[in-house]
């Protein structure tokens, strides 16, 4: 007897969800696949019969569309606007919840430092990434600046959660915010 229809995709998902979760919280190096394999609920195993290697899941991680899976998620919300949108996300990451939980973040404010010792192909993913969500950020106005504002947001992320004095942190995130705003308003 074999398993129901859809139970490998599902497993796959399982999979890419758990390293996902894990590798914004402590980076790529930080979880291994048994690492991974364990918070799915899977054994090693079982690893190889969706992925070939770790990198080749880190390039499934890296293709999902997060911007897509978050825009979803305001516009459950009723936040439909196209500039209402880039404004929730702004405060989104640049807020206090992402900060402190980046199980549930962003992945770039994570592999920065990592991705410079990754392969290639994952690399080129998260070129694709930055560009796709610095492009977002700029949208049709040519003369605001998605990668300066995209770079800002995530070293923004990543200095509030390097600190250890909260009062700093928060001007970091509540200072790079209204920054941010202003590089995309420009016109």
């Amino acid at each position: 007897m074999g398993y129901p229809q859809g139970h490998k995709e599902l497993t796959r998902q399982r999979i890419v969800e758990a390293a996902r979760k894990l590798w914004k919280s402590e980076g790529y190096k930080g979880a291994g696949i048994d690492r991974v394999m364990k918070e799915a609920g899977l054994t090693r195993g079982g690893f190889y019969a969706h992925f070939k290697s770790k990198d080749d899941l880190l390039d499934e991680v890296l293709c999902e569309n997060m911007v897509r899976d978050g825009l979803a998620h305001f516009e459950a919300q009723g936040i439909v606007d196209l500039r209402d949108q880039k404004e929730a996300v702004i405060d989104w990451y640049l807020g206090e919840g992402h900060r402190d939980h980046p199980e549930e973040g962003c992945l770039l404010t994570t592999l920065t430092q990592e991705a410079t010792r990754l392969d290639q192909k994952p690399r080129k993913r998260l070129t694709s990434l930055v560009t796709r969500f610095a492009r977002w950020l700029k949208g049709e106005d040519e003369k605001s600046k998605g990668y300066a504002a995209l770079s800002l947001m995530v070293g923004a992320v990543t200095l509030s959660r390097m600190v250890d004095d909260e009062a700093v942190s928060e001007r970091i995130l509540q200072e790079a915010r209204v920054e941010v705003k202003n590089l995309l308003s420009k016109s």
